[in-house]
């Protein structure tokens, strides 16, 4: 999960019976099971939301109907749109008088 190893597990068990003390561990290993418990099912509900809202709204057929292989515009022509030339100055606009 976290990708330790079991000399990092045996460091962190040790420091937790020497910090907590050994009656209070199994206190604490069914509290943190709780946590990671609620933390997977806030996961999974909020995955099932998005998912609901996914159908509901119709953007699964939208998603499938959309190909994002071909190119939607040319990019020389989404260039030249996108700048666009600038107006004409006006006289004595610019010069040091």
């Amino acid at each position: 999960m976290f990708d330790f190893g079991w000399a990092e597990l045996l460091v962190i068990v040790a420091v937790a019976v020497l910090v907590v003390g050994p009656r209070d561990i199994p206190k604490i290993m069914y509290g943190l099971g709780r946590l990671v418990r609620r933390f997977q099912y806030v996961r999974f509900a909020i995955s099932r939301q998005f998912d609901d809202v996914l159908k509901a709204g119709d953007i699964e057929e939208l998603r499938r109907g959309v190909n994002f292989e071909a190119p939607v515009t040319d990019e020389k022509e989404a260039d030249e749109k996108a700048v666009a030339p600038l107006p004409p100055k006006e006289e004595g606009e610019g010069k040091n008088d």
